[in-house]
């Protein structure tokens, strides 16, 4: 029998995750690296064959070692059988799609990559939070999100030129999403670190990584992750318990301040924050631009394309087709509609639209129930998801052929379910024990 901790199986993880983040990275503002290099290199960075062919190379033998497996992290059974149903309507659907919606287009490449985000939510949303201490998940995360966003800021000094696309910091990364996940990542994480960690130096390395991934938010000018980060750090604020005297009079001057903050500055804020949503006003460097009406154009857009097939949906790589085309070079924003309920229709359809929505439910209900977990760790991971709901709902479906966010959401959304299923377990067994020593009681007494 394997054992969890098994050399191997960490060794796999851990490269699977790092390459979550290295994937992105584009080496062009450091090394005199050519823009794109058929099959090898694609926007000075890994192309996304060598992304996905390392990982199945990394993720293949994971999964004959995670069948040898006995002592697994058990995960939340609704949890498990809503990724079985989610596979056997994707899987379904995208052979619909090929004869039915997409006859023209190559039946090799949709199924492909069909294959291809199944075994990303296998890996990612099941394999590894079973087999992974989340503690382990938060620090290693923490480290890389925090080495890139630090990188990121040197680059911006050494070769600011290169770090900023469309007025927006995208750092060492190839497009400004991949920026904005690392850096909110790095922050909302580096808060349940920063608690975890009792040496001085890793105090420091915390605090630094708190402070550079917020001024890297700012300067990507991207209003809802900045929001989810503040929202973040007062959950994290409130949620965990203080033993200390100095941490118990931080809390207090923190929520003494915000108290003071909000009664006389209160109303300025709101107007502010309603500029910036409306256009009124900009974020950062990012240009002034009014995001609840463009939210709502690509939300018209994209129902247009979903009625054009509102019960097979158009595929996993309709996004990626300039006429009968279907490459990754040719992705086209105009057909990923950015809201998850009408991203889940386009991609396929009503069910897979029906099964987002059942999602977004039950993961508000798991996070808010991992609140309550004695594990520090695992509480910061379910505030990480409970601050990014409202991203997820204003963002696509995560279903990519190799995305950041995709892998590290999967990811999450696994270790809440472990958490759930954890506590669930720790009250049945206090429980147990409680009626058990209520029954020696009476027993004595008798």
């Amino acid at each position: 029998m394997i054992h969890v901790k098994d050399a191997r199986i960490l060794f796999l993880i851990k490269c699977l995750v790092a390459l979550t983040f290295l994937c992105k990275v584009s080496l062009g503002g450091i090394l005199p690296i050519p823009r794109e290099v058929p099959y090898l290199i694609f926007q000075q960075g890994m192309h996304p064959y060598i992304n996905v062919l390392l990982t199945f190379l990394f993720g293949g033998p994971l999964v004959l070692l995670w069948l040898r497996v006995r002592a697994r992290q058990h995960l939340s059974g609704f949890y498990k059988l809503f990724v079985f149903f989610l596979m056997i309507v994707l899987a379904v659907q995208t052979l619909l799609q090929v004869y039915y919606v997409n006859p023209d287009e190559s039946a090799i490449m949709q199924i492909g990559a069909m294959l291809v985000s199944l075994f990303m939510v296998g890996i990612y949303g099941l394999i590894i939070p079973s087999l992974w201490n989340v503690q382990d998940f938060l620090r290693f995360v923490q480290r890389w999100t925090g080495a890139l966003v630090l990188l990121s800021l040197v680059v911006l000094v050494l070769h600011p030129g290169s770090t900023f696309k469309g007025g927006r910091f995208i750092g060492v990364f190839k497009h400004i999403p991949h920026m904005v996940t690392c850096a909110t990542t790095a922050f909302v994480f580096s808060l349940g670190t920063f608690l975890l960690e009792y040496k001085l130096k890793h105090k420091i390395w915390n605090s630094l990584i708190l402070f550079v991934s917020f001024i890297a938010i700012i300067l990507t000018g991207t209003r809802s992750s900045a929001a989810a980060a503040m929202f973040a750090f007062l959950l994290t604020l409130i949620l965990h318990e203080t033993r200390t005297t100095k941490g118990r009079m931080f809390k207090f001057g923190v929520v003494s301040f915000l108290t003071t903050f909000t009664l006389f500055f209160g109303m300025q804020s709101y107007e502010l924050a309603h500029d910036i949503a409306t256009g009124h006003s900009s974020l950062g460097g990012r240009q002034a631009q009014d995001g609840i009406a463009s939210r709502l154009e690509e939300v018209e857009r994209g129902s247009e394309i979903f009625k054009q097939e509102p019960w097979l949906g158009h595929g996993l790589m309709s996004k990626f087709a300039s006429g009968n085309d279907v490459d990754v070079s040719n992705y086209n924003s105009f057909k990923d509609p950015h809201n998850i309920f009408v991203s889940a229709g386009v991609v396929g359809g009503w069910p897979l639209l029906v099964l987002a929505a059942i999602a977004l439910g039950f993961m508000t209900i798991g996070s808010l129930k991992a609140l309550k977990t004695f594990s520090i760790a695992k509480r910061q991971v379910s505030i990480y998801l409970l601050a990014h709901i409202p991203i997820l709902v204003i963002y696509h479906i995560h279903l990519s052929i190799g995305g950041m966010a995709d892998r590290l959401y999967w990811m999450v959304f696994g270790f809440v379910a472990a958490a759930v299923f954890e506590e669930v377990r720790i009250r049945s067994a206090s429980s147990t024990k409680e009626t058990i020593s209520a029954q020696l009681g009476l027993l004595s007494k008798s």
